[in-house]
Protein backbone atom coordinates (compact mmCIF):
# COMPACT_ATOMS: atom_id res chain seq x y z
CA UNK A 1 0.00 0.00 0.00
CA UNK A 2 1.03 3.52 -1.53
CA UNK A 3 2.11 5.39 1.71
CA UNK A 4 0.61 9.52 1.48
CA UNK A 5 2.63 12.03 3.52
CA UNK A 6 0.65 13.99 6.00
CA UNK A 7 1.64 17.27 7.75
CA UNK A 8 0.48 19.70 10.32
CA UNK A 9 -1.10 22.77 8.64
CA UNK A 10 -2.90 24.17 11.55
CA UNK A 11 -4.15 23.36 14.77
CA UNK A 12 -6.36 24.68 17.71
CA UNK A 13 -7.21 23.49 21.56
CA UNK A 14 -9.90 23.78 24.39
CA UNK A 15 -8.61 22.34 27.45
CA UNK A 16 -9.69 23.38 31.16
CA UNK A 17 -6.15 24.20 31.95
CA UNK A 18 -5.48 26.57 28.88
CA UNK A 19 -6.63 26.94 25.22
CA UNK A 20 -3.05 27.74 23.96
CA UNK A 21 -0.54 24.91 23.45
CA UNK A 22 2.80 26.07 24.53
CA UNK A 23 0.83 27.26 27.50
CA UNK A 24 -0.31 24.38 28.24
CA UNK A 25 2.82 22.41 27.93
CA UNK A 26 4.44 25.11 30.62
CA UNK A 27 1.27 23.92 32.72
CA UNK A 28 1.48 19.92 32.65
CA UNK A 29 5.59 20.70 32.98
CA UNK A 30 4.58 22.42 36.39
CA UNK A 31 2.45 19.71 37.38
CA UNK A 32 -0.64 22.02 37.53
CA UNK A 33 -4.39 21.62 37.20
CA UNK A 34 -8.16 22.77 37.67
CA UNK A 35 -8.96 20.13 39.75
CA UNK A 36 -12.41 20.84 41.72
CA UNK A 37 -15.31 19.62 43.30
CA UNK A 38 -18.60 19.79 41.12
CA UNK A 39 -22.37 20.79 40.47
CA UNK A 40 -22.56 17.17 39.43
CA UNK A 41 -23.19 13.82 41.79
CA UNK A 42 -22.48 10.36 41.34
CA UNK A 43 -25.49 7.95 42.51
CA UNK A 44 -25.65 8.14 46.13
CA UNK A 45 -24.91 11.87 45.76
CA UNK A 46 -21.66 12.67 46.08
CA UNK A 47 -19.73 15.46 44.81
CA UNK A 48 -17.58 14.55 41.57
CA UNK A 49 -14.20 16.10 41.07
CA UNK A 50 -14.26 17.79 37.74
CA UNK A 51 -11.75 19.22 35.56
CA UNK A 52 -14.03 21.61 33.42
CA UNK A 53 -12.94 24.26 31.01
CA UNK A 54 -13.18 28.11 31.71
CA UNK A 55 -16.96 28.90 30.93
CA UNK A 56 -16.27 32.90 30.80
CA UNK A 57 -13.57 32.60 28.14
CA UNK A 58 -15.73 29.81 25.68
CA UNK A 59 -19.36 30.64 26.84
CA UNK A 60 -19.56 34.17 25.81
CA UNK A 61 -18.93 33.51 22.33
CA UNK A 62 -22.22 31.37 22.42
CA UNK A 63 -25.36 33.27 21.55
CA UNK A 64 -27.15 32.07 19.21
CA UNK A 65 -29.85 29.18 20.35
CA UNK A 66 -29.98 26.50 18.68
CA UNK A 67 -33.81 24.75 18.42
CA UNK A 68 -31.57 20.87 18.23
CA UNK A 69 -30.66 21.20 21.38
CA UNK A 70 -32.62 21.21 25.25
CA UNK A 71 -29.75 22.95 27.23
CA UNK A 72 -32.08 21.86 30.31
CA UNK A 73 -31.54 18.53 29.64
CA UNK A 74 -28.00 17.66 28.95
CA UNK A 75 -25.15 20.40 29.82
CA UNK A 76 -22.67 18.25 28.05
CA UNK A 77 -24.34 18.84 24.23
CA UNK A 78 -24.48 22.66 25.05
CA UNK A 79 -20.62 22.45 26.08
CA UNK A 80 -19.32 20.33 23.27
CA UNK A 81 -20.65 22.55 20.88
CA UNK A 82 -18.90 25.71 22.27
CA UNK A 83 -15.84 24.32 22.61
CA UNK A 84 -15.68 23.38 18.47
CA UNK A 85 -16.97 27.23 18.09
CA UNK A 86 -14.29 28.13 20.47
CA UNK A 87 -11.71 26.09 18.50
CA UNK A 88 -12.84 25.80 15.16
CA UNK A 89 -13.47 29.53 14.16
CA UNK A 90 -10.10 30.99 14.78
CA UNK A 91 -8.90 27.99 12.62
CA UNK A 92 -11.17 28.48 9.38
CA UNK A 93 -10.47 31.70 9.97
CA UNK A 94 -7.12 31.11 8.59
CA UNK A 95 -8.05 27.78 7.01
CA UNK A 96 -9.98 30.62 4.41
CA UNK A 97 -6.69 32.83 3.82
CA UNK A 98 -5.06 29.91 2.33
CA UNK A 99 -7.03 26.77 1.28
CA UNK A 100 -8.43 26.87 -2.53
CA UNK A 101 -10.97 24.49 -2.04
CA UNK A 102 -13.51 23.22 1.22
CA UNK A 103 -12.35 20.45 3.34
CA UNK A 104 -13.55 17.13 4.81
CA UNK A 105 -14.15 16.88 8.24
CA UNK A 106 -13.51 13.83 10.33
CA UNK A 107 -14.91 14.23 13.88
CA UNK A 108 -14.00 11.90 16.91
CA UNK A 109 -16.29 11.56 19.34
CA UNK A 110 -17.60 9.54 22.46
CA UNK A 111 -19.02 5.86 22.35
CA UNK A 112 -22.52 6.24 21.24
CA UNK A 113 -24.73 4.45 24.73
CA UNK A 114 -28.03 4.51 23.83
CA UNK A 115 -28.91 4.79 27.76
CA UNK A 116 -27.09 8.12 28.02
CA UNK A 117 -29.28 9.77 25.18
CA UNK A 118 -26.44 11.00 22.79
CA UNK A 119 -27.33 13.54 20.44
CA UNK A 120 -26.77 12.24 17.17
CA UNK A 121 -23.28 13.25 15.31
CA UNK A 122 -25.45 14.02 12.19
CA UNK A 123 -27.37 16.67 14.63
CA UNK A 124 -24.30 17.60 16.35
CA UNK A 125 -22.70 18.88 13.14
CA UNK A 126 -25.63 20.57 12.14
CA UNK A 127 -25.07 22.86 15.30
CA UNK A 128 -21.16 23.66 14.79
CA UNK A 129 -22.25 24.56 11.65
CA UNK A 130 -24.99 27.19 12.70
CA UNK A 131 -22.78 28.32 15.42
CA UNK A 132 -19.56 28.98 12.65
CA UNK A 133 -21.54 30.83 11.08
CA UNK A 134 -19.47 32.28 8.15
CA UNK A 135 -16.71 29.83 9.13
CA UNK A 136 -18.57 27.18 8.06
CA UNK A 137 -18.00 27.62 4.37
CA UNK A 138 -14.84 26.02 4.40
CA UNK A 139 -16.64 22.90 5.37
CA UNK A 140 -17.37 19.94 2.82
CA UNK A 141 -20.30 18.99 5.11
CA UNK A 142 -21.00 16.44 2.92
CA UNK A 143 -17.97 14.90 3.60
CA UNK A 144 -18.45 14.77 7.50
CA UNK A 145 -17.02 11.86 9.02
CA UNK A 146 -18.08 10.57 12.56
CA UNK A 147 -15.73 8.34 14.26
CA UNK A 148 -17.34 7.25 17.85
CA UNK A 149 -15.24 5.68 19.29
CA UNK A 150 -14.11 7.45 22.50
CA UNK A 151 -10.18 8.25 23.13
CA UNK A 152 -8.88 6.33 19.71
CA UNK A 153 -10.96 8.19 17.61
CA UNK A 154 -8.53 10.66 16.49
CA UNK A 155 -5.86 8.84 15.31
CA UNK A 156 -8.45 6.02 13.99
CA UNK A 157 -9.41 9.55 11.86
CA UNK A 158 -5.84 9.90 10.86
CA UNK A 159 -6.28 6.61 9.24
CA UNK A 160 -9.28 7.59 7.23
CA UNK A 161 -7.62 11.15 6.54
CA UNK A 162 -4.72 9.07 4.56
CA UNK A 163 -7.17 6.69 3.06
CA UNK A 164 -8.83 10.07 1.62
CA UNK A 165 -5.68 11.76 0.04
CA UNK A 166 -4.97 8.31 -1.82
CA UNK A 167 -8.13 8.03 -3.02
CA UNK A 168 -9.13 11.92 -3.88
CA UNK A 169 -6.45 13.76 -6.13
CA UNK A 170 -8.74 16.85 -5.44
CA UNK A 171 -8.32 16.78 -1.67
CA UNK A 172 -5.19 18.11 0.09
CA UNK A 173 -6.03 19.34 3.41
CA UNK A 174 -8.77 17.83 6.02
CA UNK A 175 -9.97 19.05 9.48
CA UNK A 176 -9.87 16.40 12.21
CA UNK A 177 -11.16 17.17 15.25
CA UNK A 178 -11.56 15.68 19.09
CA UNK A 179 -14.50 16.37 21.16
CA UNK A 180 -15.92 15.15 24.87
CA UNK A 181 -17.35 16.39 28.01
CA UNK A 182 -18.58 14.43 30.79
CA UNK A 183 -21.01 17.09 31.84
CA UNK A 184 -23.71 14.42 31.94
CA UNK A 185 -25.74 13.15 34.79
CA UNK A 186 -26.10 9.71 33.34
CA UNK A 187 -22.66 9.41 32.51
CA UNK A 188 -21.43 10.19 35.64
CA UNK A 189 -23.88 8.28 37.71
CA UNK A 190 -23.12 5.26 36.07
CA UNK A 191 -18.85 5.82 35.89
CA UNK A 192 -19.72 6.19 40.12
CA UNK A 193 -21.84 2.49 40.41
CA UNK A 194 -18.92 1.61 38.66
CA UNK A 195 -16.38 2.83 41.30
CA UNK A 196 -14.10 4.76 38.38
CA UNK A 197 -14.20 8.46 39.11
CA UNK A 198 -12.79 10.64 41.59
CA UNK A 199 -15.57 12.03 43.98
CA UNK A 200 -16.42 12.88 47.56
CA UNK A 201 -14.60 10.45 49.41
CA UNK A 202 -13.86 7.94 46.62
CA UNK A 203 -10.18 8.05 44.40
CA UNK A 204 -10.44 7.56 40.65
CA UNK A 205 -10.04 9.31 37.22
CA UNK A 206 -11.23 12.70 36.99
CA UNK A 207 -13.49 13.25 34.33
CA UNK A 208 -12.83 16.65 32.23
CA UNK A 209 -13.51 18.29 28.78
CA UNK A 210 -11.55 19.56 25.94
CA UNK A 211 -11.33 19.86 21.68
CA UNK A 212 -8.56 19.94 19.57
CA UNK A 213 -8.43 20.27 15.98
CA UNK A 214 -6.05 20.15 13.60
CA UNK A 215 -5.82 20.65 10.03
CA UNK A 216 -3.69 18.00 8.38
CA UNK A 217 -2.41 18.05 4.26
CA UNK A 218 -0.48 16.11 2.00
CA UNK A 219 1.26 18.82 0.20
CA UNK A 220 3.76 20.52 2.34
CA UNK A 221 3.26 24.08 0.97
CA UNK A 222 0.65 24.13 3.41
CA UNK A 223 2.22 22.49 6.31
CA UNK A 224 3.13 24.90 9.27
CA UNK A 225 6.71 25.17 9.27
CA UNK A 226 9.01 26.51 12.59
CA UNK A 227 12.46 25.79 13.33
CA UNK A 228 13.71 25.37 9.60
CA UNK A 229 11.48 22.28 9.87
CA UNK A 230 7.92 20.40 9.53
CA UNK A 231 6.06 17.70 11.76
CA UNK A 232 5.25 14.88 9.88
CA UNK A 233 2.34 12.38 10.91
CA UNK A 234 3.33 8.56 10.06
CA UNK A 235 0.62 5.76 9.30
CA UNK A 236 -1.40 4.77 12.39
CA UNK A 237 -1.26 1.81 13.85
CA UNK A 238 -5.02 0.86 15.02
CA UNK A 239 -5.63 -2.39 16.44
CA UNK A 240 -8.55 -4.47 18.65
CA UNK A 241 -7.90 -5.48 22.53
CA UNK A 242 -9.40 -9.08 23.46
CA UNK A 243 -9.35 -8.23 27.05
CA UNK A 244 -11.21 -4.27 26.67
CA UNK A 245 -12.93 -3.20 29.77
CA UNK A 246 -16.00 -5.01 30.60
CA UNK A 247 -15.22 -7.96 28.39
CA UNK A 248 -14.18 -11.71 30.02
CA UNK A 249 -11.21 -12.31 28.67
CA UNK A 250 -7.97 -10.13 30.64
CA UNK A 251 -6.39 -7.65 29.23
CA UNK A 252 -2.86 -8.24 28.16
CA UNK A 253 -2.14 -5.59 25.95
CA UNK A 254 -2.18 -7.69 22.76
CA UNK A 255 -4.34 -4.40 21.04
CA UNK A 256 -2.01 -1.63 21.96
CA UNK A 257 1.22 -3.66 21.57
CA UNK A 258 0.07 -4.59 17.97
CA UNK A 259 -1.02 -1.05 17.18
CA UNK A 260 2.23 0.82 18.27
CA UNK A 261 4.68 -2.06 16.50
CA UNK A 262 2.49 -1.08 13.37
CA UNK A 263 3.23 2.88 14.22
CA UNK A 264 6.96 2.54 14.80
CA UNK A 265 7.43 0.37 11.66
CA UNK A 266 5.81 3.01 9.71
CA UNK A 267 7.72 5.74 10.68
CA UNK A 268 11.60 6.44 10.20
CA UNK A 269 14.09 5.17 12.96
CA UNK A 270 14.41 7.78 14.63
CA UNK A 271 15.14 8.15 18.66
CA UNK A 272 11.66 7.41 20.52
CA UNK A 273 12.50 11.17 22.85
CA UNK A 274 8.31 11.60 24.00
CA UNK A 275 5.48 9.25 24.48
CA UNK A 276 2.41 10.53 24.83
CA UNK A 277 -0.44 8.29 26.23
CA UNK A 278 -4.25 8.38 26.71
CA UNK A 279 -4.20 6.77 30.21
CA UNK A 280 -6.20 8.64 32.89
CA UNK A 281 -4.94 7.06 36.50
CA UNK A 282 -7.14 4.09 36.29
CA UNK A 283 -4.63 0.86 36.99
CA UNK A 284 -6.19 -0.87 33.83
CA UNK A 285 -4.49 1.48 31.40
CA UNK A 286 -1.39 1.61 33.39
CA UNK A 287 -0.68 -2.03 33.10
CA UNK A 288 -1.77 -2.00 29.71
CA UNK A 289 0.88 1.37 29.03
CA UNK A 290 3.56 -0.66 30.57
CA UNK A 291 3.15 -4.13 28.84
CA UNK A 292 2.83 -3.31 25.27
CA UNK A 293 5.84 -0.40 25.84
CA UNK A 294 8.08 -2.43 27.50
CA UNK A 295 7.56 -5.28 24.17
CA UNK A 296 8.98 -2.41 22.14
CA UNK A 297 11.95 -1.28 24.57
CA UNK A 298 14.61 -1.86 22.05
CA UNK A 299 12.93 0.24 19.67
CA UNK A 300 12.06 2.88 22.51
CA UNK A 301 14.67 3.22 24.42
CA UNK A 302 15.28 3.79 28.17
CA UNK A 303 13.25 5.70 30.25
CA UNK A 304 10.13 4.85 29.43
CA UNK A 305 8.75 6.03 32.50
CA UNK A 306 10.22 9.23 32.45
CA UNK A 307 9.49 10.27 29.23
CA UNK A 308 5.60 9.03 28.68
CA UNK A 309 3.21 12.35 29.24
CA UNK A 310 -0.29 12.30 30.09
CA UNK A 311 -2.38 15.15 30.34
CA UNK A 312 -5.52 13.68 31.72
CA UNK A 313 -3.25 14.04 35.02
CA UNK A 314 -3.72 17.86 34.83
CA UNK A 315 -6.83 18.52 33.19
CA UNK A 316 -8.63 15.31 33.46
CA UNK A 317 -10.04 12.46 31.51
CA UNK A 318 -11.11 14.29 27.76
CA UNK A 319 -12.04 11.17 25.93
CA UNK A 320 -12.31 11.70 22.27
CA UNK A 321 -10.14 14.99 22.49
CA UNK A 322 -7.38 13.34 23.70
CA UNK A 323 -5.68 11.93 20.66
CA UNK A 324 -5.88 15.59 19.22
CA UNK A 325 -4.33 17.42 22.84
CA UNK A 326 -1.66 14.27 22.40
CA UNK A 327 -0.63 15.64 18.93
CA UNK A 328 -1.08 19.29 19.66
CA UNK A 329 1.74 18.90 22.82
CA UNK A 330 4.18 16.77 20.57
CA UNK A 331 4.03 19.03 17.53
CA UNK A 332 4.85 22.09 20.05
CA UNK A 333 7.98 20.07 21.43
CA UNK A 334 8.82 18.48 18.03
CA UNK A 335 9.07 22.49 16.49
CA UNK A 336 10.72 23.83 20.18
CA UNK A 337 13.51 21.40 19.45
CA UNK A 338 13.70 21.89 16.22
CA UNK A 339 16.13 18.61 15.66
CA UNK A 340 15.12 15.50 14.08
CA UNK A 341 13.93 12.88 16.03
CA UNK A 342 10.52 11.01 16.91
CA UNK A 343 7.12 10.79 19.57
CA UNK A 344 5.01 8.40 20.20
CA UNK A 345 1.02 8.46 20.94
CA UNK A 346 -0.96 6.07 22.07
CA UNK A 347 -4.88 5.74 22.62
CA UNK A 348 -7.13 3.58 23.68
CA UNK A 349 -10.68 3.13 24.63
CA UNK A 350 -13.56 1.70 27.14
CA UNK A 351 -14.28 -0.65 23.92
CA UNK A 352 -11.71 -2.90 22.00
CA UNK A 353 -10.26 -0.59 20.13
CA UNK A 354 -6.71 0.22 20.26
CA UNK A 355 -4.79 3.14 18.03
CA UNK A 356 -0.77 4.60 17.88
CA UNK A 357 1.08 7.15 15.84
CA UNK A 358 4.09 8.67 15.29
CA UNK A 359 4.89 12.03 15.01
CA UNK A 360 8.55 12.89 13.64
CA UNK A 361 10.48 17.16 13.19
CA UNK A 362 11.04 16.68 9.13
CA UNK A 363 14.42 19.41 8.59
CA UNK A 364 13.55 21.89 5.58
CA UNK A 365 15.43 20.63 2.37
CA UNK A 366 15.86 24.23 0.87
CA UNK A 367 12.75 24.09 -1.00
CA UNK A 368 10.43 27.35 -1.30
CA UNK A 369 7.85 27.91 1.36
CA UNK A 370 4.46 28.80 -0.29
CA UNK A 371 2.87 29.73 3.07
Amino acid sequence: MTVTNMYIADLEICTPLSNGVAELAEKIEANENEFCLSDYYGHLGQQVNMSLCDTDSIHKSFKKPDPAINVNRCHRDKTLIQMAEFSLAPLLSRFKKYSPTLAPFILALAEQVPTHNPLAPTLLAQSIKQHLGEHADMIHWNQFMPITIGRAGVLAALSVAQKLFQQSKGIELIVIGGLDSYRHSAVLRDLSKQQRIAMTGCSGFVTGEGAGFLVVTNNKKYALKANKGYVRIHPPGLAVEPGYLGSHEPNLGQGLTSAIKTALDSSPELAVNQIYSSMNGESIWYEEHVASTLRHRHQLGKNIAEKTTSSAYNIGDIGSASGAISIALSAHALFSDGIAQRHLITTGSDKNQRSAVCLTFEPEKNEQDDR
